[in-house]
């Protein structure tokens, strides 16, 4: 592997080849012309987490501050007008353990090869498009946010490591890291309807199949622009196999769950076209590991989004969301929501990028809110942007900590500022606040049910 020394080489040349690019001759043999389109970017944070949460982390156990990040250059390659050819090299901020997580200089910071995927066009029908390869941003998300509650295998750990959330401590297992998807998507684009078939049998990758970690979903979005413009309704059929799934008691067996899902966003209700109405709700079923064991999670989620017609465009949004917890490890049943999910409203409970991603056994109120404004001569229109949000978080099964059996995750205060220098570049700083968190008083060395995080960083694309 190329060290993260190697990047800067990347990007010049990157910079390089997107000033010619535009049309690259192919050899003489072949008169069509190909098009690159270069982009990339980085995101780069000085992260301080109290000695509580580093504890959790699996780190020192001490305050600490320290340099995170990542960084991509991507080339898009239209081959003609109906294939093309995506490949994105990038450091992988999400790369391990919390030792290594985004370091500059880090083992872990070395630069990969991280897509590579042929995707094509109008294959036998006009409205069918077919992506083979990877497939890292592929994900059930009805909103369009980028949050997926279940199903988004390139922004999440193993689908396997949330399996103890209801008698250990319900954090991601240590496993702080991004799947490299491998596989075929087929889309099917026809009006309001959006079929996708995915057939992904390389999530992680053992060696042989029975090592291996999959999953197959069909997938379909319904416009519905009648109720009010952008409005949609999903559902999702997934099969996830997972081989040595916890808690096998051996190695080679492999274990399959089924989830089936529904979701809805339905935008300008009742003639309010600046208000949104969301939910979604999964049930699963299946085997797991050896011993006779069984799935049966559940999840679900309900809010409402809110934009007032002002100049500064405050907004308002809150939601509940429930995902199941495991009752009894002892009867061979895990009850616990098994999941690829990327939600990361908050920092310390939920962010698998700065906090401990509590991904399953979990009840959750959030209030969150917003506004921008312009500041600065010649500034962009409204390039300030502040935020903050409240998260009240309870274990949906008590969870067993040194201080007994407790279900108080605490309660979070995050506040965020944004400022857009430029078109390019963004700096942004992050405050946020854990307090009369039982399980963590119950895991920690010095009982501590309360922790902070500060972040503040720059981010840049091209």
């Amino acid at each position: 592997m190329m060290k993260s020394a190697l990047l800067a080489p990347a990007l010049v040349l990157a910079l390089a080849a997107s000033a010619f690019a535009q049309g690259v001759s192919k050899q003489d043999s072949n008169t069509e012309t190909v098009k690159i389109t270069v982009s990339g970017g980085f995101d780069m944070d000085w992260v301080y987490r109290s000695k509580e949460l580093t504890e959790v982390l699996g780190g020192s156990g001490a305050d600490e501050g320290r340099i995170e990040s990542n960084a991509n250059v991507r080339f898009d390659v239209d081959l003609t007008e109906k294939v093309s050819v995506l490949v994105n090299l990038a450091t992988v901020r999400l790369n391990g353990t919390y030792a290594s997580i985004g370091q500059l200089g880090a083992g872990g910071q070395n630069v990969k090869l991280w897509d590579l995927a042929v995707k094509m066009q109008e294959v036998l029908d006009p409205a069918v498009t077919i992506q083979l390869g990877t497939q890292n941003d592929f994900m059930f998300d009805v909103r369009g946010n980028g949050s997926a509650l279940f199903f988004a295998p390139g922004k999440s750990g193993s689908f396997a490591t949330n399996a103890g959330a209801g008698s250990g401590v319900g954090l991601s297992g240590g496993d702080l890291n991004y799947n490299q998807v491998a596989g075929a998507v087929v889309w099917y684009n026809r009006d309001a309807a959006h079929l996708a078939v995915a057939l992904l049998p390389a999530i992680q990758e053992g060696g042989p199949a029975s090592n291996d970690e999959a999953a197959y979903a069909a997938m379909l979005y319904y416009d519905l622009d009648s109720v009010g413009k952008g409005s949609r309704i999903g559902v999702i059929l997934a099969l996830d196999a997972v081989a040595d799934f916890v808690p096998a008691s051996g190695g080679g067996s492999t274990s399959q769950v089924i989830t089936i899902g529904a979701a809805a966003s339905l935008k300008g209700l009742g003639g309010m076209n600046n208000l949104e109405a969301f939910g979604e709700f999964y049930i699963q079923s299946g085997d797991i590991g050896v011993a006779n064991g069984k799935a049966g999670g559940s999840a679900f989620k309900l809010g409402g989004h809110y934009v007032f017609e002002q100049e500064m465009a405050p907004w308002v949004e809150a939601s509940i969301t429930v995902i199941s917890g495991d009752k009894n490890l002892g009867n061979n049943k895990i009850d616990s929501f098994l999941s690829y999910e990327n939600v990361n409203d908050l920092m310390i409970v939920e962010s698998n990028t700065f906090g401990i991603n509590w991904n399953s056994n979990l009840t959750a109120f959030k209030i969150m809110g917003g506004a921008s404004f312009t500041s600065g001569g010649g500034a962009a229109k409204n390039n300030i942007g502040v935020s903050a949000a409240l998260g009240f978080f309870t274990a949906s099964e008590k969870v067993a900590v040194a201080t007994g059996n407790k279900d108080a995750l605490g309660t979070e205060l995050d506040l965020k500022l944004t400022w857009q220098y430029s078109k390019a570049v963004a700096f942004d700083a992050g405050l946020a606040f854990l307090f009369g968190s039982d399980i963590l008083e119950g895991i920690t060395v010095n009982r501590d049910d309360s922790t902070n995080l500060f972040t503040l960083g720059v981010s840049g694309k091209f």
